[in-house]
C-alpha cells in the first residue's frame, strides 16, 4: 500500500521542535523506526508524519499499522487526541488541537442525537466543552481565554503565546485591552475646571489582588500621553498609590499641572504591597493657571479615614470634598467605575 501524507491531519501536528526532531532523527537512524506508522485503510498516515519523513530521507524500510473508525469525525479525533497523548506540549498548544477537537464533538454528539446511541470505542457522551477541556488537560477557564486569543489576536502575539514567551494569561488581557480601546468612548473634549483622576497604573512586580486581575492596566507612558481637557484655569485630583508617588508627580506635570499638596485616604483594612503593607493611598492635588483656593472653611482635613470596599474603590464621599471646595464648578471624573449626578464620567467600567 502506498503512504501518503494528508494535508488537513498534517497541519493538527504540531512540529517538533529543532531538538526534538533531532533526537527522533538519530533515534530512528541508530536503531531503525520501532514504533510503527498508523495508516488507515486507504494509506494516509494517522500517526507518525515526522517518522515517515525520517524513514524516507534515510531509506529505512517502514513498519505500519491499520486503523479504521466508524466515520470520518472519529479518524479525525484519533489524530489530535493521539498527539495530546505523546507530545510534550504547552498549554497553548494543547487549546490549538483542542479547537478542531471541539467542532468534532459537537458533530459527534448531532450524530447521536440521530442515531441514539455512541459511534465508537473512542466516542463519549457528554457536555462537548467540558470533554474537550477535559481531553486536553485544561481548566474550561484557560481554553476559553486561549480560544480568544487564536480568534483575535496577532499573530505575533499568538507566535510569543504558542512559544512559551508570554502566558495566555496576560495574551488574554492584551486582546481584551485592545478590543476595548477599538470600542471605547473618547475622552470629551469640552473643558473642566475640576478633575478628579484614578489612574489604572500598572505595576512591575505581580502581588496578590494585582490591578491587572481586575482591570486593564495603562503604561506610564500611556497615561502620560492621555489628552486631558483641562481648562486654562483648572485643578487636578490625582489618586496614587504610595509606590506610584513619583510616577503619579510626573503625569501631573506632564497634565501641565503644578504639584500643591495632598491629602491621605486611611483605609479601614490593610491590604498588600512591597515593603509595608499598604493600609493608605494619596490624593494629590495639582494646579493650572489662576484657579482660587477654596475658602478655609471649606478646606477639608488633609486625612480621610474610610471604609475599603470593592477593589480599587475610592470612598463615595470624596465627591462631596471636591464639591464643597469648588462649587458649582465643571466637573469631570477620569478612569471612573461609576456615574455621579453633576458630573462627566469617562471610562471603561462606566
Amino acid at each position: 500500500m502506498q503512504l501518503f501524507i494528508d494535508i488537513e491531519y498534517e497541519r493538527l501536528v504540531p512540529p517538533l521542535n529543532k531538538q526534538d526532531y533531532e533526537r527522533l532523527y538519530n533515534s530512528i537512524k541508530n536503531n531503525g523506526l520501532r514504533e510503527p506508522i498508523v495508516i488507515n485503510e486507504h494509506g494516509a498516515i494517522l500517526d507518525g508524519h515526522n517518522r515517515f519523513k525520517i524513514c524516507e530521507e534515510l531509506y529505512l524500510p517502514l513498519k505500519t499499522r491499520v486503523e479504521t473508525f466508524g466515520n470520518s469525525l472519529l479518524e479525525k479525533k484519533y489524530v489530535i487526541e493521539t498527539n495530546l497523548e505523546r507530545r510534550h506540549l504547552n498549554d497553548f498548544q494543547k487549546a490549538e488541537l483542542g479547537i478542531p477537537l471541539l467542532e468534532i464533538e459537537k458533530e459527534l454528539a448531532k450524530l447521536r442525537e440521530l442515531n441514539g446511541k455512541t459511534l465508537g470505542p473512542n466516542d463519549h457522551r457528554g457536555k462537548s466543552r467540558d470533554l474537550v477541556s477535559k481531553q486536553i488537560g485544561l481548566s474550561s477557564r484557560t481554553f476559553e481565554r486561549a480560544k480568544v486569543i487564536l480568534e483575535k489576536a496577532p499573530e505575533e502575539l499568538k507566535e510569543r503565546v504558542r512559544t512559551g514567551q508570554t502566558s495566555i494569561n496576560y495574551a488574554y488581557k492584551s486582546v481584551n485591552r485592545a478590543e476595548k480601546k477599538k470600542n471605547s468612548k473618547p475622552i470629551p473634549i469640552t473643558e473642566f475646571n475640576v478633575i478628579l483622576a484614578d489612574p489604572p497604573w500598572q505595576y512591575d512586580i505581580n502581588t496578590r489582588g494585582s490591578p491587572d486581575d481586575h482591570y486593564d492596566v495603562l503604561t506610564l507612558d500611556e497615561i502620560c500621553k492621555m489628552k486631558v481637557p483641562s481648562a486654562k484655569d483648572c485643578i487636578l485630583f490625582l489618586w496614587a498609590t504610595a509606590p506610584k508617588l513619583k510616577e503619579a508627580l510626573h503625569v501631573l506635570e506632564t497634565w501641565g499641572f503644578d504639584y500643591k499638596t495632598h491629602m491621605i485616604w486611611i483605609k479601614d483594612k490593610i491590604g498588600t504591597g512591597y515593603y509595608f503593607r499598604g493600609q493608605h493611598e494619596l490624593l494629590l492635588v495639582g494646579k493650572k493657571g489662576n484657579i482660587s483656593i477654596p475658602e478655609e472653611k471649606d478646606r477639608p482635613s488633609s486625612v480621610l479615614y474610610a471604609e475599603r470596599t470593592k477593589h480599587s474603590m475610592k470612598p463615595e464621599k470624596i465627591y462631596n470634598i471636591i464639591e464643597k471646595m469648588y462649587p458649582n464648578s465643571k466637573y469631570l471624573e477620569l478612569f471612573a467605575r461609576n456615574t455621579r449626578q453633576g458630573w462627566h464620567s469617562w471610562g471603561d467600567e462606566v
